[in-house]
């Protein structure tokens, strides 16, 4: 209470109520988080989680009052086929159907080839995705709006590439994963965007 940490919960399910054990509910979220993060890879890949279930998950967050974090990304066969900004594109453009453009979004880019390998894009790399996602954004929730969403880019931040990541342009913060589970490191990655 009264510091500017925010909580935030790792998935939910979109339905508000009923038979479905075990699942998160968006009301159980709703007034104790701010943020929750939908989409990321591993749901995708784990629990087989399709752009139309993220994309009812998304609505389900914000008629919830509820912040969503959008996670995208390519995995590594697409970036070596030169799919990835058009595999980036499709999903923003399923996902963000019928998204209402005055409610507050985080899209958060995580290249799967870069999650959890120690191997993080290059920040041309991120930049340069960052910039398409933008202009997507554009397209879908119009220029005004698109200019307003905070893109973060996630996949082996540390202390040490973490400012060459943020001093991009189009990147505004990191999500981070594994390195948020070691206190000295997650705090000095904070210092080191200060």
């Amino acid at each position: 209470k009264e510091s500017n940490v925010e909580i935030g919960a790792q998935n939910m399910y979109f339905e508000n109520n009923g038979a479905f054990t075990g699942e998160i509910s968006p009301i159980m979220l709703s007034g104790w988080c701010k943020y929750v993060i939908l989409g990321h890879s591993e749901r995708r890949q784990i629990f087989q989680e399709s752009n139309s279930i993220v994309q009812k998950k998304l609505l389900s967050a914000v008629y919830n009052n509820l912040v969503p974090i959008l996670c995208i990304g390519e995995n590594l066969e697409q970036r070596n086929n030169r799919n990835a900004f058009e595999f980036v594109a499709h999903q923003l453009t399923d996902c963000l159907k019928d998204y209402p453009s005055e409610k507050t979004l985080v899209i958060a880019y995580e290249p799967l080839w870069a999650i959890g390998t120690g191997t993080a894009a290059t920040p041309k790399i991120a930049q340069a995705m960052t910039h398409h996602i933008r202009k997507c954004l554009s397209v879908i929730l119009g220029c005004e709006t698109a200019k307003q969403v905070p893109i973060l880019y996630g996949g082996s931040v540390n202390k040490t590439n973490v400012k060459s990541f943020t001093n991009q342009p189009d990147i505004n913060g990191v999500l981070v994963g594994g390195a948020s589970l070691k206190a000295d490191e997650f705090i000095q990655i904070i210092e080191n965007i200060k």
